[in-house]
């Protein structure tokens, strides 16, 4: 056995760490578990292996071997699985999402890999351990899984039996149901804006169930153009309010707003806005958050989360999300005035 690398502390972040072969390979997010055999190594792209970590962000130890034949398997390494993995080349990395590469040499070849984590449960706590052999092509398959956490990402990324499939649809609907009651409890919401309290639809879409339920309710009831135009207004209420109206590079969003339209390409896109509001660097306040203030908030930030999701490509989603950025950007003690202007603004709201 040949130690190819012992690592006591790989940085990561968002649970997620790679290995491939040169720095030539340009790997999509979903393309590495194309095989579906498992949710912890996806091995689909030849030279490349994503490996999925139980910690979100920190360092954590690697071992990686390399044996002449198919070693025996420790009973300590409480998740396993195996897969094939092609050396396009002798050099190769092992490198943490967002951090730094660990470089390391083995022959190029074909192989088998098996992978395998300890206390991947436990946040901080994990550790893994990567075995090379020589190997011919084969189907990847999970050897050993005993966590929950590892077994959810299992289900997540291979194909699962038409019994999964209806659990997990089955799951994913008591859950639905469940932050349903939760937002708006005994109300009963029209499908629209039910559906935007399905799991991932937004971030803040819950803010205006808290702040302003029947505003939300009024919302949902009228059609696209007029929440296009509530969007509008109320991004340009945010901006003004945020000392922003002004700035020279936001003036092509500033007149899509003024004709009552979303916020035109390239700032319907989040990274471009945070980019314009770090070269712009308007001066920075902060306000107590709504309902309560029990924290601050910048409205700077919010009124730029406004720009992007102005152009939500659904428009209930849309408004609702401006929403919430404009209370937050009044705050606690203005954005009752801010969404009474709006119903004066448009009395179909009322």
């Amino acid at each position: 056995m040949t130690i190819l690398l012992d690592e006591p502390g790989v940085f990561l972040s968002y649970g997620s760490a790679s290995l491939a072969c040169g720095d030539d390979i340009d790997v999509e997010p979903d393309e590495p578990w194309a095989d579906e055999s498992n949710g912890l190594c996806g091995a689909s792209v030849p030279g490349y292996l994503r490996l999925q970590v139980g910690t979100h962000t920190g360092d954590i130890p690697f071992r990686l071997e390399l044996h002449d034949t198919e070693p025996p398997l420790d009973p300590s390494w409480e998740e396993v699985v195996e897969v094939s993995f092609t050396a396009l080349s002798e050099r190769l990395s092992l490198t943490g999402l967002m951090g730094d590469a660990h470089g390391f040499t083995m022959p190029r070849g074909d192989y088998r890999v098996r992978y395998c984590a300890r206390d991947f449960e436990e946040e901080e706590q994990d550790s893994y351990l990567l075995q090379f052999w020589p190997g011919a092509a084969a189907p990847g398959r999970i050897v050993r899984q005993t966590g929950e956490s590892a077994a959810d990402w299992h289900r997540a990324r291979r194909t699962l039996t038409e019994s999964e499939r209806r659990e997990k649809a089955q799951a994913r609907a008591d859950r639905n149901e469940r932050l349903a009651r939760e937002r708006w409890g005994d109300r009963t919401p029209n499908a629209r804006l039910r559906r935007t309290a399905e799991v991932g639809v937004g971030l803040a879409l819950g803010t205006l169930s808290r702040l302003d339920v029947d505003l939300e309710f009024a919302l949902a009831e009228v059609d696209d153009r007029t929440h296009r135009q509530v969007a509008a207004w109320a991004a340009l209420r945010c901006l003004e309010e945020a000392g922003m109206i002004g700035l020279p590079q936001l003036a092509p969003a500033v007149a899509a707003f003024r004709r009552g339209e979303p916020a035109p390409p390239p700032f319907d896109d989040s990274g471009h806005c945070w980019s314009v509001l770090k070269r712009a660097n308007p001066p920075r306040t902060s306000v107590p958050a709504p309902p309560d203030g029990a924290y601050e908030q910048s409205p700077q930030d919010w009124a730029t989360t406004a720009l992007f999701h102005s152009a939500e490509e659904d428009s209930l989603v849309a408004v609702l999300e401006v929403m919430a950025c404009l209370a937050f950007v009044y705050g606690r003690d203005s954005y009752r005035r801010a969404f009474g202007d709006l119903r004066a603004q448009f009395p179909q709201l009322r």
